[in-house]
């Protein structure tokens, strides 16, 4: 893909910033940034409109506690087949639920690739539309996350789940 063609959409959120990249085919990363990482702004070619103020909404609803109800358009292009298989399966886990890696792996078939699992996560581009950090390791232990464990703590104390509970 050509780089002119992917736009960013910033959303201010209480704890900082959440970028979308995006272009026509819809949504190719999701960025999450604390206030003091302010970003740079972005310059719009034209008249842009991000074509999906209700996720915009959805996304500042999120930080207040509130689930993403909607189906926005996640471009999936890239990923090996491991690595999507995984994806799809923790697209799954419900808001404020938690599951394991290894419980993933099991889900995905192959019990013993809980590390397999935690890498295929580290590759999602799309956390809160892929929730990535509603998986944890046993007993609950929170580990590992492409944006860092202070956001995962941030997120999981949003969505109010209770480390461990559902495991």
């Amino acid at each position: 893909m050509i780089l002119e063609e992917w736009k960013q959409h910033i959303i201010e959120v209480i704890p900082g910033f959440v970028i979308i990249t995006y272009n026509e085919k819809g949504i190719f990363r999701l960025s999450l940034r604390w206030k003091s990482c302010i970003p740079e702004p972005v310059t719009a070619s034209g008249k842009d409109i991000f074509p999906w103020p209700d996720l915009h909404d959805e996304i500042q609803g999120y930080f207040l506690g509130r689930k993403i109800e909607g189906v926005y358009p996640v471009i999936l292009d890239g990923y090996s087949d491991w690595t999507l298989k995984v994806l799809l399966i923790t697209k799954l886990i419900p808001f404020g639920s938690t599951r394991t890696y290894k419980q993933v792996a099991e889900m995905a078939g192959v019990p013993a690739g809980a590390r397999a699992v935690g890498q295929a996560l580290h590759r999602n581009r799309t956390p809160l539309l892929i929730p990535c950090h509603r998986v944890v390791g046993q007993g609950g232990r929170l580990t590992g996350f492409g944006q860092g464990l202070d956001w995962k703590r941030k997120l999981l104390d949003l969505e109010g789940s209770a480390r461990g509970a559902d495991l």
